[in-house]
């Protein structure tokens, strides 16, 4: 009967534990998607006009810096790039399809280090051969595309080359806009000697996830080893391809480069840490603020228009960095609690919207979905096409002009105001890395 009781105890007490950890994961004390770090900046508290005096150039040699572009690219965008987003990057390393020289920067044609058997065959490489003769016009935007796939792999190998003394490597295009400070202070809380993969997750190839290309990603010096690490045979030759002949058949059978190389680096044993939506996808036009982009830092944004570069520019350096950039931070930048009511020729509705069933009087005109939206808890934007449908929008988005001339598009600013009003961030939430959480 002693041995029958001791038993029962012990069983009572095991279940009591039990429970309360049920309890503590119920509650989210035990368990959070987000670390609440205590983060320092690395930008210098100076008061300058100066566009780079406060960056913190000293922390580059810690951190590679790699810009993927092509030859055929606007002009435009290229210089916006370099004037706003790396203006300051003093390592900058710069990867096309052409060698030249770019404000004061060399531009490496990474797809000269790629085997010429490798080229054979494969069509894509006469918009490559049309564009070493200077002739960049010609090349349109999807023969554009498809060449790019070809640059992601030797782009990291020979970014490990040029400086493997990097202990991290960050990868951007020419259409990406990064937050330095919140970057240095997320790469600040991990060990870089650790194979890491940080980026916005896309689903790849089988159960793998890769990092998309056009928000940026991160690579740990460990991750990038272990990637291009190729087999020695006993006199110290390489008896193992080189990473990108590797991936040949891949490379050429897929349609994009960025998941190749989350599909080597999956194979190689990294995978990927996906930081959504500190890196995200959307433009500042398109970012859908609401609670999932709301209280987390700001690290990457894709397909900014030029204007936003420069005014993001500006703006980041008049706000300081006494604290992370979060969504909430940059909504103020959007102004979208003092628009107008409506907006001619105007679409903020292209992600995420939905529209109410045909018989919904929302639809018969402009006049009726703002009132419509208004009416409906979870509309906080509406666009009206004069064909006669009205998309409601759950999130804050502030869209953009529309080429098309019978958009109409409008924000339901006192519901803003009130979401906003009773929204306050108490601290950065840091996402911790996840893959279900996809945009």
């Amino acid at each position: 009967m002693q041995i029958i009781s001791r038993r029962s105890v012990l069983a009572v007490i095991v279940l009591f534990v039990l429970f309360c950890s049920m309890l503590r994961l119920a509650s989210g004390a035990y368990w959070s998607y987000h670390w609440s770090w205590e983060t320092a900046t690395r930008f210098r508290n100076i008061q300058s006009d100066t566009p780079c005096d406060s960056f913190p150039y000293e922390h580059l040699s810690r951190i590679q810096i790699v810009l993927k572009i092509g030859a055929s690219e606007p002009q435009s965008r290229l210089q916006t790039q370099l004037s706003t987003v790396t203006r300051c990057i003093s390592n900058l390393l710069i990867f096309s399809d052409h060698e030249s020289e770019l404000n004061g920067h060399h531009v490496y044609d990474i797809l000269a280090t790629i085997p010429e058997s490798f080229k054979a065959n494969t069509p894509d490489f006469e918009v490559y051969r049309s564009i070493q003769q200077g002739d960049f016009k010609s090349v349109n935007r999807s023969q554009a595309w498809r060449l790019d796939r070809f640059k992601f792999l030797p782009t990291v190998e020979r970014s490990y080359e040029l400086n493997p003394a990097a202990k991290w490597f960050v990868f951007l295009e020419s259409d990406t806009y990064i937050v330095w400070d919140n970057l240095f202070r997320l790469l600040d809380q991990f060990d870089s000697a650790v194979p890491l993969y940080f980026g916005s997750p896309t689903r790849g190839r089988g159960s793998s996830y890769f990092a998309y290309g056009g928000t940026g990603f991160v690579l740990s010096v460990a991750a990038v080893e272990r990637l291009v690490a190729r087999t020695v045979g006993s006199k110290g030759e390489y008896v193992q391809p080189s990473l990108i002949q590797r991936y040949e058949s891949l490379i050429k059978d897929d349609c994009c480069g960025d998941s190749v190389l989350g599909w080597a680096l999956y194979k190689s044993g990294v995978k990927l840490s996906g930081l959504w939506p500190m890196f995200n996808p959307h433009p500042l036009h398109g970012v859908p603020f609401h609670e999932a982009h709301w209280c987390q830092p700001v690290i990457s944004m894709h397909k900014l228009l030029l204007k936003d570069m420069h005014g993001l520019t500006v703006w980041e350096k008049q706000r300081g960095h006494n604290a992370p950039l979060l969504y909430a931070d940059l909504f103020e930048y959007t102004n979208l609690t003092i628009r107008r009511q409506e907006q001619p020729q105007w679409d903020n509705s292209d992600w995420g919207g939905w529209r109410e069933p045909p018989s919904s009087p929302a639809h018969k005109s402009v006049h009726a979905c703002r009132v419509a939206c208004n009416n409906h808890e979870n509309c906080y934007s509406y666009t009206y096409s004069d064909v006669g449908y009205c998309i409601f929008v759950p999130t804050m988005r502030l869209g953009s002009k529309s080429s098309n001339q019978q958009l109409s598009a409008g924000w339901d600013v006192e519901k803003i105001k009130n979401w906003q009003a009773v929204h306050k961030c108490k601290e950065a939430e840091w996402v911790k890395p996840s893959t279900k959480r996809i945009y």
